[in-house]
């Protein structure tokens, strides 16, 4: 366009309106000079006092001073009738159509940027323990900050292990033959490998396969040196592994974490459908401590536990917790047990777990009798009716919902909370087509720092409410009967009376 001085048009605008053929009015400047993008030297003795002068400037030029607005070219033309034999000025004019706009709705900085006018001083663009998205860098890049030296935190290292004799691995096509009896592609590594570099809060690394009959020794040799490292390696913080944590005779990996490598176990079993024998624990040495998620084998089972637990957990190291916030809230001696305790759970309370939404199932569900279920489910948004603007949003089942269907997996946007049937859990056999239950989202809503749903605003802490007055079936109070069973020849000692060995038990 053309940068201009408003202060012309001022003169310009009475004599237009004095002006009986509005038509033949020529509002016209004289060219005194080019201003480019880039030009880093901008002459400042451009103006001429005696005429109308405008500048021609393309997008992202300096505009000169003195010269305070600027007039789209297309709303110009070049008057190629002009001749002035005394200087080689050009001179342009404002098309007819446009003089009565550019006359009345010119004001100063018009179509002009001023500097720092994107970014107010003293605003806060990227905070302390933000996750870098691709906007920040734009902005952070256009703000001047040197992107080559932004302190950023180390990402948690995670290793992800499958265990088994019967595992072929997936990424060596090679050995994968067709009806190769007893065998089984190795689902699990591709699935948690991909999950877990999808979530953006960790370094997955793949560990392999380890089988059966490697036997303990070896396979607790071998995590030791990946989990600590070595001169050469740096060691992982985290170690998924799926497989061989159940009941069975081949079920080893428990005492590998335990016997084979010092670890405590914390859990090793969990009330949810799917994964029962998931199994947590720690390896502590020299003052450092190691994660440990021995999941089940079953992928489903694998994936779905890595989202409800290894996510969360991940998010907790990579985001780190505020020190000075916790001591706020309960006080700064950590070395006092109670404070200690309080601090822990305000950070379990404030942890960032899943974004959830509350969506009606379109049919009946079954309901598991043993365990709450973690129900993959895809949902749809659907208004509530044609003026309010208000959704609702509806859950359908992916179909068979057996750990080992990875095809349940396919298109399920979260996982829906079902309680525990029968009379033990809910009342009910059956979650009815149009009850509503929470959704944990794999994806979140919302991206922005502090939109994340915290542990004590989530449905994870009243796992076992369930929301449907008519199902309820709550005990006010649980009677529980003692039968003390004894030998015959226990019944000769008189030191062992059930009557009241029965009085202490209860």
């Amino acid at each position: 366009g053309y940068a201009i001085k408003t202060s012309d048009l001022a003169a310009a605008k009475v004599v237009y309106e004095q002006c009986t053929n509005k038509d033949e009015f020529l509002l016209d400047y004289c060219i005194v000079g080019k201003v480019y993008a880039g030009d880093e030297k901008i002459d400042e003795n451009l103006d001429t006092n005696d005429v109308r002068s405008a500048i021609y400037v393309t997008t992202g030029a300096v505009v000169p001073n003195g010269f305070d607005a600027v007039i789209p070219i297309e709303d110009t033309a070049i008057l190629h009738d002009y001749n002035d034999s005394s200087s080689d000025v050009l001179k342009m004019k404002i098309v007819p159509s446009k003089v009565s706009s550019i006359l009345n709705e010119t004001k100063p900085w018009t179509w002009i940027r001023k500097i720092g006018s994107d970014v107010a001083a003293e605003s806060i663009v990227l905070s302390k323990g933000e996750k870098i998205r691709p906007v920040h860098l734009a902005l952070l890049a256009q703000l001047g900050a040197p992107l080559d030296v932004l302190q950023v935190k180390t990402l948690p290292r995670i290793g992800v292990l499958s265990t088994g004799n019967e595992l072929v691995d997936a990424y060596e096509s090679s050995k994968l033959k067709s009806n190769q009896l007893g065998k089984i592609p190795d689902a699990n590594r591709p699935l948690l490998l991909s999950q877990l570099g999808a979530y953006g809060n960790c370094a997955p690394t793949d560990l392999g396969i380890v089988t059966d009959d490697d036997g303990i020794d070896a396979i607790s040799s071998r995590l030791n040196q990946i989990l600590w490292g070595n001169d050469e390696t740096e060691g992982i913080d985290v170690l998924v592994a799926t497989g061989g944590i159940s009941m069975g005779e081949k079920d080893i990996m428990e005492r590998v974490f335990v016997r084979g490598m010092g670890g405590k176990v914390h859990f090793g079993r969990m009330n949810m459908k799917p994964g029962k024998p998931t199994t947590f624990i720690t390896i502590d040495k020299d003052h450092s401590r190691k994660l440990v998620f021995a999941l089940p084998g079953n992928p489903v089972s694998a994936s779905v536990c890595c989202e409800l637990l290894v996510r969360p957990c991940l998010e907790l190291l990579h985001n780190g917790v505020d020190i000075d916030e916790i001591g706020r809230q309960t006080g700064p001696n950590f070395e006092d047990e109670s404070t200690m305790r309080e601090a822990v759970k305000y950070v379990v309370e404030n942890a960032n777990v899943h974004e959830e939404v509350v969506a009606s199932i379109t049919s009946d569900i079954k309901l598991d009798m043993g365990r709450p279920e973690y129900h993959r489910v895809t949902l749809n948004r659907k208004p509530i009716d044609n003026n309010s603007g208000q959704y609702i949003y509806q859950a359908t089942s992916t179909g068979q919902q057996r750990s080992s269907i990875v095809l349940s997996l396919r298109n399920a946007d979260g996982l829906m909370m079902l309680p525990r049937g029968g009379p033990m859990g809910c009342g009910s056999t059956v979650a009815k087509k149009g009850e509503s239950f929470p959704v944990f989202m794999f994806s979140k809503i919302s991206s922005s720092i502090g939109s994340g749903t915290k542990f004590k605003d989530s449905s994870h802490r009243p796992i076992l409410d369930y929301n449907n007055d008519h199902v309820h079936n709550k005990r006010e109070k649980l009677m529980v009967g003692v039968v003390i069973c004894l030998s015959e020849k226990d019944r000769g000692k008189k030191d062992v009376l059930p009557d009241e060995l029965g009085s202490r038990i209860v």
